[in-house]
């Protein structure tokens, strides 16, 4: 999990907010709205819809007692092609993966090789 300062360009008066986001930017665990305001912490994570807002790393990392939730079954990580370590994991058959391209086809090459390559 990292904290996230969004950079999307709104029109309007929309405020841009700094985020604590796991790592495939697809839920939301703290919210603050400006560096200065109180953390706002939620009991469960918060599903964020992350298409169209572009992000950076918030330069301040918060200390929070959060903590992210563990995927359940087998885990693996993966490097993708960026670079980037990904989490895939297996429970009763059932693949899934933390890229972000798992969370909007429910399909991506890294739960792919993972399946493929299993021995059961």
């Amino acid at each position: 999990m990292k904290w996230w300062q969004e950079i999307t360009n709104w029109s309007g008066s929309t405020i841009n907010g700094i985020y604590l986001l796991n790592d495939s930017k697809s839920k939301m665990y703290a919210y603050r709205s400006h560096a200065r305001a109180p953390i706002k912490t939620f009991k469960a994570p918060i599903r964020i819809d992350v298409r169209g807002r572009k992000f950076q790393i918030n330069p301040t990392q918060y200390k929070t007692e959060v903590e992210e939730e563990k995927p359940q079954g087998r885990v693996w990580e993966v490097s993708g092609s960026r670079g980037d370590v990904y989490q895939v994991s297996e429970l009763h058959g059932e693949y899934s993966c933390t890229c972000s391209g798992f969370k909007f086809r429910a399909k991506c090459r890294h739960a792919d090789s993972i399946r493929e390559n299993v021995v059961a």
